[in-house]
């Protein structure tokens, strides 16, 4: 009776045992994981990609930045709050 009030009160909360779950949900878990850091890395890259093309476009740089933001919908708000970041001279991650 005591493993299953652990194994609700650990539902309740969130907080998952992965040696308790299949291996079909644990590979479907690290796919999403690996889907998720994927699309991090992508979004760190293409904010990088554009503050470091501030000095060569010169003052169209903001409006050519916007549209490279908006042909990746998928990475905008996350590369745009990188950029941000990058802008401020706050590029770290912490």
């Amino acid at each position: 009776m005591e493993s299953v009030a652990v194994k609700n009160r650990s539902e309740s909360t969130g907080s998952w045992n992965l040696a308790s779950l299949t291996a079909e949900k644990r590979a479907e878990i690290e796919a999403h994981k690996a889907a998720c850091l994927g699309r991090w890395k992508a979004a760190q890259d293409l904010a990088a990609t554009i503050y470091a093309q501030r000095r060569d476009k010169g003052n169209g740089w903001r409006m050519w930045a916007e549209r490279e933001l908006a042909a990746h919908p998928e990475l905008e708000q996350e590369a745009r709050a990188k950029l941000n970041r990058l802008m401020k001279g706050k590029g770290g991650d912490g």
